[in-house]
Parts: C-alpha cells; sequence; structure tokens
C-alpha cells in the first residue's frame, strides 16, 4: 500500500478513513467495502463507507465517538433497542431523559469510555482517501441518522454536537461524510497515513491536537476530557 504523509494542508483538506491493522491486507486487495456496523443496524438503512474531510474533523469525530461510548449500555441489543424506540414519538420521553442523566454520573461508563479508546489508538491506523465529489460522494447527501426523526435533544445526546453539527438541516456534516450507497473505495484510492516516520494513531491524534485552531476544550469536551484523564499516555505537553 502506498505512503501518505501528513501535513499541515490535511488540518482542514483531504479525506481519511480509520480501520484496524489487521484489515490493511484486505483493503490492498478488495479495497474499502461498504457496509453498515453492528451498533448503527437500526440507524442506517444503506451500506455505505464513512470518512471525514481533514484532521481538525477527525477530532471531532473522536469527540462524538468518546461521547457515544460513555453513554452506551453495556447489554448487548439494548443500544439498537433504545435507538430503535426513540425514533417513535409516543414513546415516553421520560425513560431517554432518565437513562441519559443517570449516565451524566456514571464515572465506570466514562472510564470504560477511554480505556476503549486508548485500545482503540494502539490497534487503528489512518488512511488518506483518493476521493472525487459526484463520482465517489456528494455533499449533498442525506445523513440517515438526521433523517430518522429524533427530536434535536435526542441527537445531541446522541453525540450531534450543535458546535459541529448542523441540525436544522438532514445534510452529512463534514465530520460525518459518507460515499454513494454500496460504493466500494478502490484500493488505488487508499494511502496509509505517517507523520514523522510513524504511522501510529496516537502520533497521527498528537499531530493533528498540535496544529489544529479549534478550541478543543469548548469545541470536543469529551475528547479534551479524554486527554486529561490519566489514560491518555503518551499525551504531548504543547498542545
Amino acid at each position: 500500500m502506498e505512503k501518505y504523509k501528513l501535513s499541515n494542508v490535511d488540518i482542514v483538506d483531504n479525506y481519511f478513513h480509520f480501520t484496524r491493522k489487521k484489515n490493511l491486507e484486505s483493503i490492498q486487495k478488495l479495497g474499502l467495502l461498504p457496509k453498515i456496523s453492528i451498533h448503527a443496524l437500526t440507524l442506517e438503512d444503506t451500506k455505505k463507507v464513512f470518512f471525514v474531510e481533514g484532521l481538525d474533523n477527525l477530532l471531532i469525530l473522536f469527540d462524538c465517538w468518546i461521547h457515544v461510548l460513555s453513554v452506551y449500555p453495556f447489554i448487548p441489543g439494548m443500544f439498537n433497542l433504545g435507538a430503535k424506540l426513540m425514533q417513535y414519538k409516543w414513546f415516553p420521553k421520560i425513560f431517554i431523559n432518565a437513562y441519559f442523566k443517570y449516565m451524566d454520573f456514571a464515572k465506570f461508563h466514562k472510564h470504560a469510555a477511554h480505556k476503549y479508546f486508548d485500545r482503540f489508538l494502539k490497534n487503528y491506523v489512518l488512511l488518506n482517501l483518493n476521493l472525487e465529489e459526484n463520482t465517489d460522494f456528494s455533499y449533498n447527501d442525506i445523513d440517515q441518522i438526521k433523517q430518522k426523526g429524533y427530536s434535536k435533544e435526542c441527537l445531541i445526546k446522541a453525540g450531534y454536537s450543535p458546535l459541529y453539527s448542523d441540525l436544522k438541516s438532514v445534510k452529512m456534516d463534514k465530520w460525518n461524510l459518507h460515499t454513494f450507497t454500496n460504493h466500494v473505495v478502490s484500493p488505488i484510492k487508499i494511502k496509509l497515513c505517517y507523520v514523522s516516520g510513524n504511522y501510529s494513531m496516537t502520533d497521527i491524534l498528537n499531530y493533528a491536537l498540535n496544529n489544529t485552531n479549534l478550541d478543543i476544550e469548548k469545541i470536543c469536551p469529551n475528547l479534551f476530557s479524554y486527554l486529561n484523564s490519566g489514560t491518555y499516555k503518551d499525551k504531548k505537553k504543547d498542545w
């Protein structure tokens, strides 16, 4: 697989997707195949490849992901069941509000989310995707989660922060872009990202943090909490 050296241009430009290290051999042969993850069975209707535009939006995606992990039920199947029920206006919102209020104080869930993210940084790599608008994707495409009919309050509790999500539109946000339905990203459009000679997601995260103009504490409070939690062993001092 070809290599791609990250630079300051990538902070706000170009397209990126992360994957497990063990998937690289398959991706080199077959490309990135569209799919629906097990956690999104009731959220997504069609198979796609997800990506972000620029490393700033990668940080935003990390913030959303840590938030979701911190409220994710440990009971198998409960997330998809809850996501389904939240779509119905007749479902009593008192149960939803009570659950999320409890999660605000559930320190164990937050700790578990941080430990999960530690493992993510260890086991994943970042890919640069040479995608073309109107060939591989469209900025006007629909975010199927936004289209489900969730209330604004539910979307925010599910990680769609109004600080980085357009909650008045069902169009995709740049931290949550996807290809056309059932569209395969060819191997020739994929490169393995590195910075300072290292392919580590930890080093890439540090690079993004050291070069971003985002106010991480304000825009990405969940990521900020993780970085200051003590589980982030390789945290840089100058970001």
